[in-house]
């Protein structure tokens, strides 16, 4: 078949085999050895004829020669049995205006799949360790590129779309940048699908680290030979798997990239070797709620200002079968479809960086296989009614109840169903059960801010400390800690400017305030954060220190610091405190000039220490400092200001206006004071006489006096009233009677 004929019906597309030449001298085999091909189909019109679709077959891979001799993904291990046309699918691929409005035709180029090596071998030989096949999957893009420029040789693509699903979507993640080569003169942008994994790890160390468990490594095997593109080999030398975990390749691209991925992935769990088919246990549901946890963290990075990156990733339990043109679900109101093409386009009509939170997995509740956001019957009733009938209990089972529609699709047009959606078809295939579907009632985060009161017009503006040169720090600040988490995401409704965190909080209360901080649409210059890093083996925290120890105990401060600015969703921090002094000050200095590496990185704007002493802090300034504590965070309130240890005193304080330093004030209504603060008379009588709550009045003791107080709660109401309580000023001698507390 010539490479520019037109197949014999529009929507088939015509199978080209690699000439000879190419199979033994480029190795372009398939996995038994038998030379590869692709199948093209013309753009339907010459206004289209130099744009391109590419996409690459997924079908898994193999690593080992019991898996290799049954492997039969794809298009197979071989290509003797591939049929001269082909029907291209939907999708992307779809010549279907109704289906694929902006690219149905164009040329499409669709490249199989038989190499079992994710499109990445360079095999020029059999693997005899892996059951004496090929693994030539790059081998075969090169030679598909080669043909196309032999069998085409005036085609001169000028857009194009690179794409690809689960193993294809990992072989379109490799060769972004390759094809963009072969195509200088097109703008080449590339919308992985389902192809966007992280390596199988057992812990937040191991992640960072890229230390998978070693037998379930999801990377690239060494006996595939794989192809690296030379800017991910440059960026990760000796670590070729890296390319393959998205949180490191996709930094390697120069090519644009829009990640289609569900947050929860039932591939990425079977690789961690929980079955997803089976009822979740509580290990499985903790797992997978990290897998999560590390999506979004990493699609904020991929999505940052500084990038060209989109993407679209489902709160769904799935792997690809809900990431199709029509089965994908709405995010915030917006389709897969819209949002991939204002990104592709560059049309600004919809947003293309849409991650939904509705909070931890399953998002609406229901199991294994749910997607909480697909509509509760996207077909017709009369469909429904059909699909029952014809295909009786096979409703959620996959290639049995793909082989029933298929045998009986005209049948099933007649009575409702769609006549090109196969993706909706898919649906009723590929899950759902009899709990059927839940449909995600989507919040910000995991709070609940439908009870928001109305800010108020006459809440002030929050005042701010320049705590470092250009640093405005806000005098009033939300934290939260893992069992106590806050409203963050009403606090920014609200007004508030500043929330504060730590690495000792948990992961999810980091995910927490990123997720918030990302959902709000406030610029990020107008938000102030704060985080902590540990240092351990300390004297006061010895509890905290149980876990760190078991999870960061080989990390220094400035990775640790890392992690916690990519939990967090932000390339940089506004304020990075040493979270408390080590056990010995050598320690504790050497901790330190982490993060001063950190701040002279550009990474924080300002550091500083929390829990330090008077005594402390000379000892630290006694080392000397390149860049010196803009903050020291410390317990302090009313009727809690007179315990040296953690710096909860009036001598702390002095010392830091001596040295410079801005105080803060964690706990500052007194629950660390043992006093009842909020209950004592004499609060009392002053907020009495303010008109003003006990908390407000405690709240302004300690911003009164330029101390950075940092407050928590989850109710709305509490938060506007913290934000309220720079509304009034207490006299001197109401100042003065609050002190003597």
């Amino acid at each position: 078949d010539a490479c520019g004929s037109q197949p014999e019906s529009m929507g088939h597309a015509s199978l080209i085999r690699l000439d000879a030449d190419l199979v033994t001298s480029a190795g372009a085999r398939c996995l038994d050895g038998s030379g590869g091909g692709f199948y093209w189909r013309a753009a339907s019109s010459a206004q289209n004829g130099t744009k391109l679709v590419v996409f690459l077959q997924g079908g898994g891979e193999c690593r080992s020669a019991t898996e290799c001799a049954v492997w039969d993904g794809g298009a197979g291990r071989g290509s003797a049995g591939w049929p001269k046309t082909k029907r291209l699918g939907e999708d992307e691929l779809s010549d279907d205006s109704s289906v694929n409005p902006h690219f149905h035709d164009w040329n499409k180029l669709f490249v199989p799949y038989c190499s079992a090596d994710m499109h990445s071998g360079t095999r020029l030989t059999p693997s005899h360790a892996l059951g004496g096949g090929y693994f030539a999957g790059h081998n075969l893009i090169n030679a598909t590129l080669a043909q196309l420029r032999r069998s085409l040789p005036a085609l001169a693509p000028s857009l194009v779309l690179l794409s690809g699903s689960s193993a294809g979507g990992i072989g379109v993640l490799l060769h972004a940048d390759y094809f963009a080569a072969a195509w200088p003169a097109a703008t080449v942008k590339a919308a992985p699908a389902a192809g966007f994994f992280y390596p199988a790890v057992s812990s937040e160390r191991d992640f960072i680290n890229g230390d998978a468990t070693p037998a379930r490594r999801l990377g690239l095997a060494a006996e595939w030979a794989p192809y690296v593109s030379p800017r991910c080999a440059a960026l990760y030398p000796g670590e070729a798997s890296k390319c393959t975990d998205a949180a490191f390749a996709w930094r390697a691209l120069a090519t644009p990239l829009f990640v289609r991925e569900n947050q929860y992935d039932t591939a990425k769990l079977a690789n961690c070797g929980c079955d997803a088919s089976a009822a979740l246990t509580a290990n499985d549901t903790s797992y997978l709620r990290q897998w999560g946890r590390w999506v979004r963290g990493t699609l904020r990075d991929l999505g940052s200002e500084a990038t060209p990156h989109g993407y679209f990733a489902p709160s769904c339990l799935s792997h690809a079968a809900n990431l199709g043109w029509s089965a994908a679900p709405l995010i915030r109101g917006v389709s897969m479809l819209d949002s991939l093409a204002a990104w592709f386009f560059e049309t600004g009509g919809a947003p293309a960086r849409l991650a939904d939170d509705c909070g931890e997995l399953p998002c609406g509740g229901g199991g294994g296989g749910s997607c909480p956001h697909l509509p509760q019957d996207p077909l017709s009733r009369a469909c429904v009614g059909r699909l029952a009938e014809l295909c009786h209990g096979l409703r959620g089972r996959g290639d049995a109840c793909d082989a029933c529609l298929e045998s009986h699709v005209h049948d099933l047009e007649a009575h409702g169903c769609p006549s090109r959606g196969r993706p909706l078809l898919r649906w009723y295939c590929g899950g759902g059960g009899a709990g059927g579907h839940h449909v995600c009632d989507v919040r910000i985060g995991t709070n609940d801010v439908a009870s928001l009161p109305p800010p108020s017009e006459a809440l002030p503006r929050i005042p701010t400390v320049t705590i470092a040169p250009g640093v405005e720090m806000p005098l009033i600040n939300l934290g939260g800690v893992h069992s106590h988490p806050s409203n963050y995401s009403a606090w920014l409704q609200l007004g508030g400017r500043g929330l504060d965190t730590a690495m000792m909080y948990g992961d999810d209360v980091q995910v927490q305030v990123g997720d918030a901080v990302a959902a709000s649409g406030l610029p990020r210059e107008e938000l102030f954060l704060t985080s902590k890093v540990p240092c351990c083996p300390a004297e006061s925290f010895t509890s905290w220190c149980v876990w760190y120890d078991k999870e960061y105990k080989d990390l220094d401060a400035y990775t640790r610091s890392e992690i916690d600015a990519r939990l967090l969703g932000v390339g940089r921090v506004d304020l990075l405190l040493l979270h408390w002094p080590c056990a010995t000050m050598e320690e504790t200095v050497a901790t330190y000039r982490s993060l001063e590496r950190f701040a002279l990185d550009g990474k924080a704007s300002a550091i500083g220490i929390s829990n330090f002493n008077a005594s402390a802090i000379d000892a630290l300034f006694a080392a000397g400092l390149t860049v010196p504590p803009a903050v020291n965070q410390v317990g302090f309130s009313i009727g809690g200001h007179s315990e040296s240890r953690l710096g909860r005193d009036l001598d702390t304080l002095r010392k830091c206006r001596e040295k410079g330093i801005a105080f803060s004030a964690y706990s500052p209504l007194g629950g660390l004071s043992g006093v009842d603060v909020l209950h004592h008379p004499r609060v009392l009588k002053v907020a009495a006489a303010h008109n003003r709550s006990a908390a407000q009045v405690a709240l302004r003791w300690v911003t009164q006096q330029g101390v950075v107080a940092v407050s928590a709660s989850s109710n709305p109401a509490h938060l506007a009233s913290d934000l309220g309580s720079f509304s009034f000023n207490l006299t001197g001698a109401e100042m003065k009677a609050l002190a003597e507390i």
